[in-house]
């Protein structure tokens, strides 16, 4: 199983109160005790969040059959419970408006409902989590943002070579970059993407290997905000582990 990572984590309320929260952080979906957990936070960080924001969980097949994932909400967090042992799992978080005040401060609320609005962001995570794949990977549904694996890394280890493909409302986005281990070292960052939003990137840890991408796209007219930021992640165990301990 894997380690647990440190939980940096105050009340929900604190929690979601950090600036933080607004952008940097990203989700996915991790064993927790045994039991498949969905985390919110950014580097060491797990954070406390309200498990409403789990707009969806989807369980993928390797025939790549897709249905939904069963969330079980608990008091700062949940665990999902899908049927059987899926490949993977496509998650979206819906991380709310931010808006930061003319003082710098940000608070949890629409830009109409901030009488000093500053700048205003609606952020929202997108999750792509590989569990038990073996050999080809299967199609995976469509994302805002995804980091597409175009080939399986499970069951490979740290420094093997791998391909990505970046995907901005279904089609290739160009020049952006990866973040390599988001919960350890998130300065490492890939080459830019190329013109099919693909780039070759190397396995970081044998162990949970969690990547990252950011994307902004600017609103106009919108009462509510300035843009839309998404965060796109991609986790995964490189080495399977072992339950002979």
């Amino acid at each position: 199983m894997l380690r647990q990572i440190m939980a940096v984590s105050g009340a929900l309320a604190l929690a979601l109160s950090l600036p933080a929260t607004a952008g940097a952080h990203g989700a996915w979906v991790a064993e927790r005790w045994g039991e498949l957990g969905v985390v919110y936070g950014h580097g060491a960080g797990d954070d406390a969040y309200d498990p409403a924001r789990i707009k969806e969980a989807v369980a993928i097949a390797e025939d790549g059959t897709a249905s939904p994932a069963a969330i079980d909400s608990r008091n700062k967090h949940a665990i999902l419970k899908p049927e059987g042992e899926p490949a993977a799992i496509a998650l979206t978080f819906d991380n709310g408006y931010w808006t930061e005040k003319a003082d710098g401060k940000w608070v949890n609320e629409p830009k109409d409902k901030v009488a000093d609005a500053k700048e205003t962001g609606h952020y929202i995570k997108n999750s792509l989590s590989l569990l038990h794949v073996h050999d080809a990977l299967p199609a995976f549904p469509k994302q805002d943002l995804q980091i597409v694996p175009l080939d399986n890394p499970v069951g490979r280890k740290a420094g093997d070579p791998i391909r990505l493909r970046l995907l901005y409302d279904g089609k290739p986005l160009a020049g952006a970059v990866v973040t390599l281990d988001y919960v350890n070292q998130a300065s490492l960052k890939s080459d830019p993407t190329d013109a099919d939003g693909e780039v070759v990137v190397t396995i970081r840890n044998d162990g949970l290997n969690v990547l990252a991408a950011d994307h902004s796209v600017p609103l106009e007219n919108d009462p509510k905000a300035d843009k839309i930021g998404y965060t796109a992640t991609l986790s995964f165990v490189a080495e399977a582990h072992s339950h002979d301990d």
